[in-house]
């Protein structure tokens, strides 16, 4: 306990800052944590990394975590997501000519884990380019969740989630981490502008986020369960790895930007 409080306390301390400064600085820490991410999907894989492979992997995910904006700084191409194309491609070639360490199946997993995680944290990105409010009462929702759905799951959880994946999880668990999501969101939205499409709807917004996290904290634990692994790394000791931390967050960030994209409701 007294490891993963100092661990939380020093990511904390260093997290919040970049955060609130926003910028170019939490976009080149965000793709810094998905190299992590994606590395921990190749470890868990049992993919040789630190190699032609890995850095083929990393310019991947780069194409896809950060926002056009951001790239032409590095590569000055109207679609930089076309680099994620070519990436794939190279990465297919090598199952022909390092087929001894590299297969399809491992090509396939890198490719869809820089989709995956690069599309969650480049939403990351765009909502914190959005104002510091609104990716705040993001990590609310997620964090409250967290949260409600501990404190009822252990006051009355009685039904299993998903039993087979997480067995602590319950169904009374994730209603009350909805419920305790709803009341603080709302609070904080009453006190601070948010700069988020159809604000009469935000109760819905809220709770589908909800969900949505919830639901990226099973899949996480899924995969961990095929892989047969605890946490997917150690970047946080006593929290586990940048997946550990952010499955919730991947999903969450994919569903805010889902409803930012409709026009109409």
């Amino acid at each position: 306990m007294k490891q993963r409080i100092i661990s939380a306390v020093i990511g904390l301390a260093i997290f919040l800052p970049i955060l609130v400064k926003g910028g170019r600085i939490f976009a080149w820490a965000i793709l810094f944590l998905s190299f992590i991410a994606l590395y921990e999907i190749a470890k868990m894989k049992k993919i040789s990394f630190f190699n032609e492979i890995g850095l083929i992997s990393c310019f991947a995910m780069a194409s896809i975590v950060l926002p056009n904006y951001y790239y032409r700084i590095i590569l000055p191409l109207s679609q930089p997501v076309f680099m994620f194309y070519v990436a794939a491609m190279l990465l297919l070639v090598l199952t022909v000519y390092r087929y001894q360490i590299f297969n399809f199946v491992d090509a396939a997993t890198l490719i869809f884990a820089a989709l995956y995680i690069g599309s969650g944290f480049r939403f990351l990105i765009q909502i914190r380019d959005e104002g510091l409010a609104t990716i705040i009462y993001l990590f609310l929702v997620i964090w409250m969740t967290d949260t409600g759905a501990y404190l009822f799951g252990r006051t009355f959880g009685k039904h299993k989630l998903a039993s087979h994946i997480s067995p602590n999880k319950t169904i009374e668990g994730a209603i009350g981490g909805i419920a305790t999501a709803l009341l603080f969101s709302m609070i904080y939205a009453w006190i601070f502008e948010l700069d988020i499409r159809h604000r009469q709807w935000l109760p819905l917004l809220t709770i589908l986020i909800s969900i949505s996290g919830q639901f990226g904290d099973l899949v996480e634990s899924a995969y961990k369960r095929h892989f047969n692994v605890k946490d997917s790394g150690y970047f946080l000791p006593g929290h586990g790895g940048v997946l550990d931390r952010f499955d919730s967050s991947i999903f969450a960030a994919i569903m805010f930007m889902v409803w930012q994209s409709i026009s109409k409701f």
